[in-house]
Protein backbone atom coordinates (compact mmCIF):
# COMPACT_ATOMS: atom_id res chain seq x y z
CA UNK A 1 0.00 0.00 0.00
CA UNK A 2 2.75 2.18 1.07
CA UNK A 3 4.47 1.37 -2.19
CA UNK A 4 1.79 2.38 -4.56
CA UNK A 5 1.10 5.80 -2.62
CA UNK A 6 4.68 6.37 -3.00
CA UNK A 7 4.26 5.48 -6.56
CA UNK A 8 1.50 7.93 -6.84
CA UNK A 9 3.39 10.48 -5.44
CA UNK A 10 5.85 10.01 -7.56
CA UNK A 11 3.70 10.33 -10.77
CA UNK A 12 2.26 13.01 -9.51
CA UNK A 13 5.82 14.70 -8.99
CA UNK A 14 7.15 13.83 -12.42
CA UNK A 15 3.73 15.48 -14.20
CA UNK A 16 4.40 18.83 -11.96
CA UNK A 17 7.71 18.77 -13.01
CA UNK A 18 6.70 18.33 -16.91
CA UNK A 19 4.15 21.07 -16.05
CA UNK A 20 6.80 23.63 -14.87
CA UNK A 21 8.98 22.96 -17.52
CA UNK A 22 6.30 23.23 -20.50
CA UNK A 23 5.33 26.70 -18.26
CA UNK A 24 9.21 27.87 -17.96
CA UNK A 25 9.87 26.85 -21.94
CA UNK A 26 7.14 28.93 -22.71
CA UNK A 27 8.17 31.98 -21.03
CA UNK A 28 11.15 31.37 -22.21
CA UNK A 29 9.98 31.04 -25.78
CA UNK A 30 8.26 34.21 -25.41
CA UNK A 31 10.98 36.40 -23.96
CA UNK A 32 12.89 34.84 -26.85
CA UNK A 33 10.19 36.27 -29.16
CA UNK A 34 10.33 39.89 -27.78
CA UNK A 35 14.21 39.77 -27.89
CA UNK A 36 14.09 39.02 -31.50
CA UNK A 37 11.43 41.72 -32.30
CA UNK A 38 13.37 44.41 -30.33
CA UNK A 39 16.68 42.99 -32.37
CA UNK A 40 14.68 43.14 -35.28
CA UNK A 41 13.03 46.75 -34.85
CA UNK A 42 16.60 48.18 -33.72
CA UNK A 43 18.06 46.95 -36.66
CA UNK A 44 15.63 48.17 -39.02
CA UNK A 45 15.94 51.76 -37.09
CA UNK A 46 19.43 51.38 -37.72
CA UNK A 47 18.89 50.19 -41.45
CA UNK A 48 16.80 53.39 -41.73
CA UNK A 49 19.59 55.91 -40.05
CA UNK A 50 22.07 54.61 -42.41
CA UNK A 51 19.79 55.02 -45.38
CA UNK A 52 18.68 58.18 -44.88
CA UNK A 53 22.98 59.19 -43.90
CA UNK A 54 23.97 57.46 -47.61
CA UNK A 55 21.33 59.82 -48.92
CA UNK A 56 22.24 63.05 -47.25
CA UNK A 57 25.61 62.59 -48.08
CA UNK A 58 24.49 62.01 -51.37
CA UNK A 59 22.53 64.68 -51.73
CA UNK A 60 25.60 66.63 -50.51
CA UNK A 61 27.81 65.48 -53.02
CA UNK A 62 25.37 65.82 -55.87
CA UNK A 63 24.98 69.19 -54.97
CA UNK A 64 28.58 70.03 -54.38
CA UNK A 65 29.42 67.83 -58.28
CA UNK A 66 26.80 70.40 -59.54
CA UNK A 67 27.98 73.58 -57.95
CA UNK A 68 31.62 72.43 -59.61
CA UNK A 69 30.06 71.63 -62.68
CA UNK A 70 28.27 74.86 -62.63
CA UNK A 71 31.36 77.05 -61.93
CA UNK A 72 33.68 75.05 -64.58
CA UNK A 73 30.89 75.98 -67.25
CA UNK A 74 30.76 79.80 -66.12
CA UNK A 75 34.64 79.68 -66.44
CA UNK A 76 34.59 77.91 -69.70
CA UNK A 77 31.76 80.39 -71.37
CA UNK A 78 33.61 83.12 -70.10
CA UNK A 79 36.99 81.79 -71.54
CA UNK A 80 35.33 81.44 -74.62
CA UNK A 81 33.48 84.78 -75.11
CA UNK A 82 37.17 86.27 -74.08
CA UNK A 83 38.39 84.28 -77.17
CA UNK A 84 35.59 84.93 -79.37
CA UNK A 85 35.51 89.10 -79.12
CA UNK A 86 39.30 89.46 -80.45
CA UNK A 87 37.92 87.42 -83.33
CA UNK A 88 34.29 89.10 -83.53
CA UNK A 89 36.00 92.32 -83.66
CA UNK A 90 38.47 91.42 -86.18
CA UNK A 91 35.75 89.89 -88.64
CA UNK A 92 33.26 93.21 -88.19
CA UNK A 93 35.80 95.68 -88.97
CA UNK A 94 37.02 93.00 -92.25
CA UNK A 95 33.02 93.11 -93.15
CA UNK A 96 33.35 96.51 -92.61
CA UNK A 97 36.33 97.70 -94.55
CA UNK A 98 35.25 95.31 -97.46
CA UNK A 99 31.44 97.03 -97.55
CA UNK A 100 32.93 100.46 -97.74
CA UNK A 101 35.44 99.55 -100.40
CA UNK A 102 32.47 98.06 -102.36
Amino acid sequence: MELIKQIKDAEKQAKDIVEKAKQDSALLLEEAKKQRADLLKQSQQRRIKAIEDAVNRAEQDGKAQADQIAQTGCEVVSFLKASCSQKLQSSVEKVLSRLQQA
